[in-house]
């Protein structure tokens, strides 16, 4: 076990994003915990553009509208990207949960990305994807099924409709006051992923809260598909009735404007770095 615990940790190293940490903490002497929060940062807001990152992939795949009843070269196919390795946070997951838990995460993340971007996944197609059988495929939606994880895939969705994200659950999870770890414990996600989906579900809230409502409108300035954007907006609704829901939104509305108003401060004075790094009095 420890072998297999040195392993991932090299592997963490020698990753892209090892290489970015190292540089955050010995070049700009910033300490760990400040660093992975940048790295959190960054691959929200830098790396969602329209260039492939490390770790995806471009596929073709059913459109998301098409029904059985065509032959396959007649359907409207979606080109889509599909993150088959996240980098850190995968290695977390698999370091903490396993192998076949990393798997079973990495399915719910691709067919909810395939369905963000108009198209839909077939068990075929995961079994390409994750490198392994369709039997193995169909035996983690099964197991997924059972803990109550919604898994949309072709011949699946018309059924059934469209079911709330892993997101959206995690989301509501924190906002019933769970703590990270609690989290990941029970969804089998990393911490890294927890943080990255609060993210953008704040910036959902704040772009209410600057008077932004439509739907479309939030997806634009938040870079969250629409059917996200709209399952976080229905979650807001519904907490408005509960009062821990409630405050905890509160909370998150609070801290980020803080951050805000902090990032403002530092962008005007001379030296950012000196702040972040606790050189400024």
């Amino acid at each position: 076990m420890r072998i297999k615990k040195r392993q991932i940790e090299r592997q963490q190293i020698k990753s892209s994003e090892g290489e970015f940490l190292y540089e955050l903490e010995n070049s700009y002497e910033l300490s760990p915990k400040l660093s992975s929060l940048i790295l959190l940062s960054a691959k929200e807001c830098l790396l969602r553009e329209y260039h492939l990152r490390e770790g995806q992939i471009e596929a073709t795949v059913i459109g998301l509208e098409e029904r059985a009843g065509k032959v396959i070269e007649k359907m409207e196919k979606a080109r889509v990207r599909l993150t088959i390795d996240n980098g850190l946070e995968d290695l977390d997951v698999q370091k903490s949960f396993g192998r076949k838990v990393l798997r079973r995460t990495k399915i719910l993340r691709i067919t909810e990305e395939a369905i963000e971007q108009q198209g839909v996944l077939s068990q075929e197609d995961l079994s390409k994807y994750l490198g392994c059988a369709v039997r193995t495929i169909q035996r983690d939606i099964r197991a997924l099924k059972q803990e109550g994880q919604e898994v949309i895939t072709r011949g699946y969705l018309h059924n059934i409709g469209r079911g709330q994200t892993h997101k959206a659950k995690i989301i509501k999870l924190y906002l019933d006051g769970l703590t990270y770890s609690e989290i990941k414990l029970m969804t089998k996600h990393s911490v890294g992923a927890i943080k990255r989906y609060l993210e953008g579900f704040t910036k959902v809230l704040m772009s209410q809260k600057r008077g932004i409502y439509r739907i479309k409108d939030i997806s634009l300035v938040t870079g969250l598909s629409n059917r996200l954007v709209e399952q976080y907006i229905t979650l807001i609704k519904e907490s408005k009735r509960d009062k821990t829901r409630k405050g905890n939104i509160k909370l998150l509305i609070e801290r980020n404007s803080y951050r805000e108003e902090v990032k403002k401060r530092v962008v005007q004075h001379s030296n950012p770095l000196a702040a972040m790094t606790g050189g400024l009095s």
